[in-house]
């Protein structure tokens, strides 16, 4: 068995700019998280999506981390550095992040 987290941040559109390739948020939304999760004990896969709403040009950006254990998942997102991208990026987002946990199945 393995356990999934995602974390899914909403971007308004006029900070749309903030996710060019090479600026501080997207380093740490792609850059950082995956050095990161690489680092953790656990940690199976990673990946980062980034959607666009065609009405409101929001963004929505979905960060996804699956894990060998619920231990080494939860030891990831409790980690402080993890907690300070985490935080950086919210204060560029409309409300707070969800975050969501799968157990993969089979």
């Amino acid at each position: 068995m393995a356990f999934v987290r995602t974390i899914t941040y909403t971007f308004p559109y006029e900070n749309i700019e903030e996710l060019q390739t090479g600026t501080d948020t997207w380093l740490r939304l792609v850059s950082a998280h995956k050095l990161l999760a690489q680092e953790s004990l656990g940690m199976l896969d990673t990946g980062v999506w980034i959607t666009q709403n065609s009405d409101t040009g929001a963004v929505r950006v979905v960060s996804v981390t699956e894990w060998s254990s619920l231990e080494d998942m939860q030891a990831f997102a409790s980690d402080p550095d993890v907690r300070l991208h985490e935080t950086a990026i919210t204060r560029l987002t409309t409300g707070a992040p969800a975050v969501e946990i799968y157990e993969v199945m089979g």
